[in-house]
């Protein structure tokens, strides 16, 4: 077994070159010598054991996330009612979160690779922990914004990049499967973690849900990372010699553009669907009912993207997924205004959507090898950042715009458009990658 340099896989040859330049060690620091296929070094329980544990620490930080609703929804109708100032404050905390759970990439990538999987995991746990007990004792929205849209988000940054790659590292004829097993646990944490947290602010308070909730991720994360590793690290990179010849390669900055117009478009739909269904007639609680159609939809189509990507190729994939979504927003969006098309739209949107996130490292891994993956995929989760702060409130100025008020057309061709553009960009890199239409790739 050695590393096809063209695909970044591990393939059958009869040579005995190395599959990575310089030492190599596990993440517990020890030398692998003569070992072609570092995984082989490993029990084979191990690589299950990673994407569990994968699982588990994106569950646990953007089901927190995805709750975080919760918690304002209460709080503004119950501790701050009247104060429309600090209604507004709340209102920038879960902006703060999805900004810093991509922020952090490219430093949280570098780090996993040059340093520990593991370690950086385990810190970035017990800050995560650190924010929400912080949070428990912050009486003002702007302290809430310090605690949890800062501290917490640098702790959620921290563990997003190395969980969503390191089960790339292990896998070559179920890569993609064990990508979408492992980033799957976005949707099921939030599905879990979302109700908990309304029971535990039903029964207990804010405060004491939040205390809980800095119990159970330092438990389950702290046991979780133990498991988090990679089957070899290259311990002659550094932070000293960073590879910037990344930047200089066209393929590169095309990804990147395709990245940031992905995450600009990707939260508009979750976050401006419910009043537009609201706004057509259908009760919240409806509206409610189908955006969590589309939340599960989003974690089968994280699986079911993966597993398809082992078959037909990631960046066939990748191209397919995003023409679905762009078709969702133009011809489906328009025409949801009852509960059956509803359904639909959030299925479709939902799967695609969702599923983007499973191929997004596994594109950059393909194209830019998978050694490099954490702090190549780390880049792009940084630029992601950059369209999760824009995506939203261009998308509110086009509603709130003159002509549009409730009319959300414009919306959704923007959003459409978002999703066209990285679609072009996405056909550019596969066709500069093989201009074969049949290609596996």
């Amino acid at each position: 077994m050695v590393l096809d340099k063209k695909s970044s896989d591990w393939v059958h040859k009869s040579t005995t070159e190395s599959p990575a330049t310089g030492a190599l060690f596990t993440d517990d620091g020890a030398e692998l010598d003569n070992v072609l296929d570092p995984t082989l070094a490993f029990p084979t329980y191990t690589r299950y054991a990673v994407v569990a544990s994968c699982f588990v620490i994106q569950g646990l930080s953007c089901g927190l996330v995805h709750s975080w609703g919760v918690q304002q929804e209460y709080l503004a109708a119950n501790v701050y009612v009247g104060e429309p100032s600090k209604i507004k404050t709340l209102g920038y905390i879960g902006t703060l979160m999805y900004f810093s759970l991509y922020l952090w990439g490219m430093l949280a990538g570098w780090l996993a690779e040059v340093w520990s999987y593991r370690k950086l995991c385990f810190i970035g746990i017990v800050i995560m922990a650190l924010g929400q007990l912080l949070a428990s004792f912050c009486k003002e929205p702007w302290q809430l914004c310090l605690t949890e849209g800062i501290v917490f988000g640098l702790g959620i940054g921290l563990v997003f990049s190395p969980t969503s790659t390191a089960p790339a590292r292990w896998f070559t004829k179920r890569r993609g499967l064990a990508t979408g097993i492992a980033v799957a646990g976005v949707g099921v944490g939030g599905l879990v973690i979302a109700p908990l947290t309304e029971f535990l602010v039903r029964e207990t308070s804010v405060e004491w849900s939040l205390r809980i909730s800095a119990i159970y991720i330092i438990v389950l994360g702290s046991i979780a990372c133990y498991f988090v590793r990679v089957p070899f690290q290259d311990k002659t990179r550094t932070l000293r010699n960073f590879d910037w010849h990344a930047f200089g390669d066209r393929r590169f900055a095309i990804h990147a553009c395709m990245v940031f117009f992905v995450t600009a478009a990707y939260i508009v739909p979750y976050a401006f669907l419910p009043e537009f269904w609201v706004a057509k007639g259908l009760s919240s609680q409806t509206a409610s009912v189908l955006i969590a159609v589309a939340n599960v939809a989003s974690s089968v189509g994280r699986v079911a993207t993966g597993f398809a990507a082992d078959y037909i190729g990631v960046l066939n994939s990748l191209v397919l997924c995003l023409a679905i979504a762009s078709i969702s927003c133009y011809v489906l969006w328009p025409f949801a205004t009852g509960v059956g098309v509803g359904v639909v739209m959030g299925l479709c949107y939902g799967f695609t959507a969702g599923g983007y996130w499973s191929l997004a490292p596994l594109a950059a891994g393909k194209l830019f090898g998978i050694d490099k993956l954490a702090s190549n995929a780390g880049i792009f989760y940084t630029v992601s950042a950059v369209g999760a702060w824009l995506g939203g409130p261009v998308a509110g100025a086009i509603l709130s715009g003159p002509g549009h008020g409730t009319n959300y057309i414009g919306m959704s061709v923007y959003v459409g458009v978002l999703w066209l553009a990285a679609l072009v960009l996405a056909v550019v890199n596969r066709t500069l990658f093989s201009k074969s239409i049949l290609a596996k790739i």
